[in-house]
């Protein structure tokens, strides 16, 4: 049974009221009272102390932190943490790092305050202090006061419930059910036997009025009587009035409501007003009943033009009628307007004056011849306009394949320039990747501009000029990038060969370094039937060599396409780096290949050793991966494969290689010379 204060009864209610006037009070003064003592010893024993404690702690760290003594501030933080009610300091330096740590028992963290000063040393923050105390001791202490506090509130509701019980109980209890009674027996109907009270407090005054209301109930039940018959023959012509009424009304509600056009009765005075529309309007208009019918407001609103309305009402106030007129209203179906022709008819009923429009949508109809009108109008236009865009279209196509044309030749000089490196020896396996590249990407885009040409004799598309544009923007930008490596690995070997100077190294975002090379080996990859993806997490930078790193990459990749899949395999090769410990980074290259026989994993690395021997693997491919590895950016590299699960190399870099690493730079890259790449794959 759901609880109510209504269904309690007046000795409950009592009771109820005196305990909660007793009990919220006591409840909500000692609660404020608790919480005002209890953010008092906060301040006192905790914030307070915690405050000095930080404090005296970021002045006396300073010393140590800069002279990286950690036994001296060890004992510092001891010295605090003497104290019970400090739980936690942790001191950190200028870089973050923890510099001297010390924690108590485990506490919730609502047990907890913790305050933050820095570290300076004049006037330059070198590090961080965090003190964190526990309100433990202070919250115990609260609890038995509240304890307390509980147990007198308690003694005292008990002491008030019983003074309160036998006070109202003999005063009110008694007397209101005896009253009751008597009130029940008058309800039944014994209204001739007088009620008899003694009392002359207020509720013998209420005994008095329910004796003098027995009087009146008798005296107004015979009026009732005489009322009743009067009004059954008043009720019974009423309903033969309604009956035929009520047969005169459906008749006329069900033609108006089955008309197929929408519909609209008015009121002539004292102001038109609607009184009624049929289903065809409301799904005309979009107005509910309710809606229209409810507001005046609404009603004028329903017309875009108030002095249409206005027209209308006078034509029909001086004519009786009206025909074909055309007015804009609003519908309440996406808030859009509608051109409506208009008929009406003024007709008397009884005294009063009614009006029956007839608002027929012709928006669709006059839309449609106007639109037939305007197309009529611009065709000639439109034809002479895409006349002339056509021929400026061509126009620049002539242009296009101009350039085109001279870039296709500027390509093939380009081609026939690099073909001469190829008698230094050792260079031309240096120079296969990026003039490999080049030639792919010139020689798609001499196909594609053979398309083109071809598209164009027959009607070119805006969307076909738009592909080509976007593909020779791709291509005209990975040949710059490749000629332009091509040119610096030249000069690299030219200054290998005279002052033995080594490659750069500079600071580089690995994700971006990853992405490039990637879009380097485009054409290779999509001349190919595998895929390559790379999944690196912002944010990684090393301070390194990424053209060593590139060459690593690039030999792992082109491993893989040459004896990690077969012609009909379909493989995919995963480059995934995160961020490893001692501030290194860990690079992990795996493909889903046909995997390494275990008798080949331990000789993969060793130079010259190839399962492809006659069928162009060198051997020398992943022999140069680990001298780049170990010698050039200081990692190191590890193979994991098994026969059928495909093979998984990773690589454990610094984020920073160490300056001496310069020194052996130009002899490895003397030997990275072949980008096609070795391999223990079976095949």
């Amino acid at each position: 049974m759901k609880f109510s204060v209504r269904n309690l009864s007046l000795r409950q209610i009592s009771v109820l009221g005196v305990a909660l006037g007793i009990l919220l009070p006591a409840l909500i003064f000692g609660s404020l009272i608790a919480r005002s003592r209890y953010d008092r010893e906060i301040e006192l024993r905790v914030q307070a102390p915690m405050t000095q404690y930080t404090e005296m702690l970021s002045k006396a760290m300073a010393v140590p932190i800069w002279n990286v003594d950690r036994q001296v501030g060890k004992q510092f933080v001891e010295g605090v943490m003497r104290n019970p009610e400090v739980a936690r300091v942790v001191v950190t330096d200028e870089a973050g790092a923890v510099f001297v740590s010390q924690q108590k028992l485990q506490y919730a963290p609502n047990q907890l305050r913790r305050m933050m000063r820095p570290v300076s040393l004049e006037k330059r923050i070198i590090g961080r202090v965090e003190v964190a105390v526990t309100t433990e001791y202070v919250a115990k202490d609260l609890l038995e006061d509240l304890l307390k506090l509980v147990a007198a509130i308690t003694a005292q509701v008990i002491l008030s419930f019983g003074m309160v019980w036998y006070v109202f109980d003999r005063r009110v209890v008694r007397p209101v059910q005896r009253l009751q009674t008597e009130t029940n027996r008058l309800a039944s109907g014994q209204l001739s036997e007088p009620l008899v009270w003694q009392r002359s407090d207020e509720i013998g005054d209420l005994a008095s009025g329910l004796n003098v209301m027995r009087l009146n109930l008798g005296r107004l039940i015979s009026e009732r009587e005489q009322q009743n018959k009067i009004l059954k023959q008043e009720l019974t012509e009423r309903m033969r009035a309604e009956a035929a009424l009520r047969e005169t009304e459906e008749k006329f509600i069900a033609i108006f409501q089955a008309s197929p056009v929408a519909m609209t009765v008015m009121k002539c005075h004292p102001v038109y007003r609607m009184i009624d529309v049929n289903d065809a309007w409301v799904r005309q208009f979009g107005w509910s009943h309710d809606a229209i019918l409810g507001q005046i407001s609404m009603q004028e609103y329903l017309w875009c033009q108030p002095e249409d309305m206005q027209h209308v009402m006078k034509v029909l106030e001086r004519d009786g009628e009206i025909h074909a007129f055309e007015a804009w209203c609003r519908s309440g179906l996406g808030h859009h307007n509608l051109l409506c022709e208009i008929s009406g008819k003024l007709v008397h009923i009884a005294d009063e004056a009614f009006v029956i429009l007839v608002q027929e949508d012709i928006t669709e109809k006059r839309k449609n011849e106007q639109e037939v009108h305007r197309m009529n109008q611009t065709l000639e236009r439109r034809v002479s306009e895409r006349t002339r865009e056509l021929q400026e279209k061509n126009a620049e196509l002539n242009v296009v394949l101009n350039n085109l044309k001279r870039a296709q030749q500027e390509l093939v000089r380009t081609e026939k320039m690099a073909a001469l490196g190829s008698l230094v020896a050792g260079v031309a396996h240096e120079l296969n990747t990026p003039i490999g590249t080049s030639v792919t990407v010139a020689s798609t885009l001499h196909q594609q501009t053979e398309d083109l040409a071809s598209q164009f004799e027959q009607g070119l598309r805006k969307s076909s000029l738009q592909d080509f544009l976007s593909n020779a923007r791709l291509g005209t930008d990975l040949l710059l990038r490749n000629l332009n490596k091509a040119s610096e690995l030249v000069s690299s070997f030219k200054q290998v060969a005279v002052d033995r100077t080594s490659a750069n190294r500079r600071r580089f975002a690995l994700h971006e370094m990853m992405d490039e090379l990637i879009l380097t080996l485009g054409p290779m990859i999509r001349k190919s039937r595998h895929g390559v993806q790379s999944d690196i997490a912002e944010g990684l930078v090393l301070d390194s060599y990424p053209g060593a790193l590139g060459q690593v990459m690039t030999n792992l990749i082109n491993n893989a396409f040459i004896h990690a899949f077969d012609e009909e395999h379909e493989g995919v090769v995963h480059i995934v780096a995160r961020a490893a410990a001692e501030n290194k980074i860990s690079i992990v290259v795996s493909d889903n290949g046909k995997g390494i026989l275990p008798a080949h994993i331990s000789r993969i690395f060793d130079p010259f050793f190839t399962t492809r021997l006659g069928q162009g693997g060198s051997g020398l491919g992943l022999n140069i991966v680990y001298n780049l590895v170990h010698e050039v950016l200081e990692g190191s590299i590890s193979v994991d494969s098994k026969p059928g699960q495909g093979t998984r190399f990773e690589l454990l870099l610094p984020a920073v290689v160490r300056a001496a690493a310069e020194a052996h730079q130009t002899s490895v890259l003397a030997q990275d010379a072949v980008p096609e790449t070795q391999t223990g794959y079976q095949p």
